[in-house]
């Protein structure tokens, strides 16, 4: 894909022209090579094909000091992976991520970041046939200390994901896609070290490509940090949407909106984490413009001993897709409303062999079910072994 190396070539050498003026550097690199076998491929029971895969894997991220004031933290993951019974075979993706910090004065803190991914389908895309896309997320947020109670925050983004296939990115069926994002929040100490109040308003424009049309969205909410004691803090969020759905006409409806979050840990050894959220947000298909959508995930971590450790996450999101939302060029299908269950559960295990070596084992399965005979099911299975390398 020449525009993708374009950009992982462009942010490269800006890194690399960046790096030299650092006062101080820190960098860590690990490489990971991996066997294993993928069950279905492409996500997809109509077109159901098991591959075994080997791939490798690179990890480096970093650190950039440029004075006390300011600093850079920077991560990348490429990855070249053989699939011995898919098409194509030889497949490569990027994970590339930069985050710029800086103090303007004691009162005033800048936050900018940029994540690039090249990557394969994932989750709830209806892409036909193993697909690959782009995707690009640029973010900024200025934090604005009112005085010792008080703070306030800005914040803004804009993201596009461009698809391999010009058919599936564009055409009729225009998956394509930009999004622009705007949040502000006033924070508020109500007790000391303990408890802070949140006002806010966040704001998405969410435009896939050609006519197709896409979503707004204003969400108004409010809610509290809490930290319940040393090992355990939480946060939640409550509020309600404006939208405006672009259909066959526009559709504006109202929906809740509501996040939440606790982190968990009961010892040194072993972490909790779990998320909880409500509203709407963009599809992965091409039959609708936006859904209304519940998430909920689960993540543990814990070090059986000094050089066994285990960790596992649980995602589950149920979908609900008014058939006002579908995109104007398939309204005339009349899908009417749908319904979509989406589960993911992986298991990672790792040993440490020395300081340097490591052996871990994974195993992921996902599922995708829908009343709806527009939209993809699947099961899938993925299980690998492999040696990492810390140096």
């Amino acid at each position: 894909m020449n525009k993708g190396k374009f950009y992982i070539l462009g942010a490269l050498s800006l890194v690399a022209l960046t790096s030299f003026a650092a006062q101080e550097r820190s960098l860590r690199v690990q490489n990971s090579l991996r066997v294993g076998y993928d069950d279905n491929v492409y996500q997809s029971n109509d077109n159901k094909q098991g591959t075994g895969f080997i791939s490798d894997i690179l990890n480096i991220s970093g650190k950039l000091t440029f004075s006390s004031r300011t600093d850079m933290l920077l991560y990348w993951q490429p990855e070249v992976r053989n699939r011995f019974d898919a098409d194509p075979e030889l497949v490569s993706y990027h994970d590339l991520y930069a985050r710029f910090n800086h103090a303007v004065s004691q009162r005033t803190f800048l936050q900018v970041s940029d994540r690039f991914r090249y990557q394969d389908k994932d989750g709830q895309s209806d892409s036909a046939g193993s697909q690959t896309y782009m995707e690009n997320d640029l973010a900024g947020a200025l934090d604005i200390t009112v005085n010792s109670l008080s703070q306030v925050k800005l914040g803004g983004g804009y993201e596009f994901r461009t698809w391999d296939s010009s058919s599936y990115g564009s055409g009729t069926l225009n998956n394509d896609y930009t999004r622009s994002i705007a949040d502000v929040s006033y924070i508020r100490e109500l007790r000391p070290n303990t408890t802070q109040g949140v006002l806010g308003m966040n704001y998405v424009d969410q435009e896939y490509d050609g006519s197709r049309g896409g979503y707004k969205s204003t969400s108004l909410f409010a809610g509290a940090d809490h930290n319940f004691n040393p090992n355990v803090t939480g946060n939640a969020r409550l509020g309600y949407s404006l939208n405006s759905v672009d259909g066959a006409t526009s559709t504006d409806t109202s929906t809740p909106y509501m996040m939440a979050g606790l982190d968990f840990n009961p010892t040194a050894r072993t972490s909790i984490n779990g998320t909880m959220g409500y509203s709407i947000y963009r599809t992965e298909n091409s039959v609708y413009n936006a859904q209304d959508r519940f998430n909920i995930g689960v993540g543990v971590r814990h070090d059986l001993t000094g050089k066994i450790s285990v960790s596992s996450a649980l995602e589950y999101i149920y979908s609900l897709y008014n058939g006002d939302y579908a995109s104007g060029v398939n309204y005339a299908l009349n899908p009417g409303d749908a319904n979509e269950d989406y589960l993911k559960f992986n298991l990672r295990g790792s040993y440490q062999i020395n300081r340097n070596n490591f052996v871990d084992i994974g195993y992921e399965f996902s599922t995708r079910s829908s009343d709806s005979p527009y939209l993809t099911e699947y099961d899938r299975n993925r299980i690998d072994i492999g040696w990492r390398l810390r140096l």
